[in-house]
């Protein structure tokens, strides 16, 4: 309880460092604030008037903005931005290198967010109690924060970057279904304190190789085994699915919800995201741009499973023609339940390992499997991952 306390009155604390800057934006465009923090920078600003934040639904920030003559870069997101607003879904772009304290706080309808490429740290309470469900962070992170996904208790999968040094107070407290770590850093990350998993338990960690995991099995954190389990990833052997559709003139989104992680390449094969998101959004140029998507454990980048997205609306017209009907796939008390249109479909469904459990046409019914680990359900074209307590 004193622990709740103290989170409430730090958060208490930024609301009122907050209202003093609250209507202070130099910029708006598309519905976005900014402040000018340079000659060539800007900050996504807070907007927040009489006491709520006018933020919501999907939210895709751009890399510069134009104002009085000058193309001012997007380089920050100011602290509590978005906090308590009612974004859905947040695409942020490379040209952020830094985003503030408690920047989506108790943002409680946001599912899904790309970080950009070159942070460096994840600020204090910056993803408190929002609904993310699955998180990759960047290479480059060293750090994150106090309470940084605390109460986050949609949050499952967590890819962790070889950067990675330290991990603060609380920084998934209470994250209870967090069932999956992958993490790329070869030393453990030193957790400031006892309590960085506070209220988890159960949650299998992905390792490169042997060598590292006897490192974490001598940490005194990540060695407690009724909290983790250690395992050597492998990679996945299953193919992963892609949809799109167009989102006016200016968007193609890519469906990408297998919770995997998945490395973006341009057209001239320069890397441009590493997302977990549901959903990334690539934008529509005058001619057809192809996109290379390759999923990834940060460990391993499958590339024989890579995917091809473009940007020319004809092709983009045709997938949708081809998709298959909507299917359901859900893990709960021990069972796999697979429901909607999968007439006729076959149901595989693998450990992350690649190894084969089960094999069947597709029923609408629920399948018992052993508990306490992740399994890949593929049934057609679309793939999930599941986890079984």
């Amino acid at each position: 309880m004193k622990k709740k306390i103290a989170k409430i009155l730090a958060l208490f604390a930024l609301v009122l460092g907050m209202t003093v800057h609250a209507n202070a934006q130099d910029i708006l465009a598309n519905g976005i604030y900014y402040n000018i923090i340079s000659d060539t920078q800007v900050a996504v600003a807070p907007a927040i008037f009489d006491g709520v934040n006018q933020y919501e639904g999907c939210i895709i920030l751009p890399e510069r903005v134009y104002c009085d003559g000058i193309n001012y870069d997007v380089a920050a997101i100011a602290p509590r931005a978005f906090w308590q607003s009612q974004v859905t879904e947040v695409q942020i772009p490379n040209s952020v290198t830094m985003i503030g304290e408690a920047a989506f706080a108790d943002a409680d309808q946001l599912a899904s967010i790309t970080l950009p490429l070159g942070l460096k740290a994840v600020s204090r309470y910056m993803l408190a109690g929002t609904a993310v469900t699955h998180v990759v962070l960047p290479e480059g992170v060293t750090d994150i924060g106090m309470g940084a996904f605390e109460d986050c208790t949609n949050l499952r999968t967590v890819f962790l970057p070889i950067s990675l040094q330290t991990i603060g107070e609380r920084a998934f407290g209470y994250c209870t279904h967090l069932n999956e770590i992958y993490s790329d850093a070869a030393t453990p990350p030193l957790t400031m304190g006892d309590n960085a998993f506070e209220g988890c338990d159960n949650i299998l960690v992905m390792l490169a190789d042997g060598t590292t995991t006897r490192r974490y099995q001598d940490d005194p954190v990540w060695g407690d085994d009724e909290r983790f389990s250690l395992w050597i990833d492998e990679g996945l052997a299953v193919m992963p699915t892609m949809s799109q559709e167009n989102m006016g003139e200016s968007w193609t989104a890519l469906t990408l919800g297998n919770s995997l992680a998945y490395k973006i390449y341009g057209p001239d094969g320069y890397l441009m995201a590493l997302t977990a998101a549901d959903r990334y959004f690539l934008p529509v140029g005058a001619q057809s741009t192809d996109y290379l998507v390759v999923p990834t454990t940060l460990m391993y980048d499958d590339e024989d499973l890579q995917l091809v997205a473009t940007s020319e609306p004809a092709a983009i017209e045709q997938i949708e023609e081809d998709k298959e009907p909507p299917i359901t796939i859900l893990g709960y008390d021990g069972a796999i339940y697979i429901g909607g249109f999968n007439d006729g479909l076959w149901t595989f469904i693998y450990d992350v390992y690649g190894n084969l459990w089960y094999e069947r046409p597709a029923v609408d019914s629920w399948i018992s499997l052993p508990g306490q680990r992740v399994y890949i359900v593929k049934v057609g074209n679309t793939v999930r991952k599941v986890f079984l307590n």
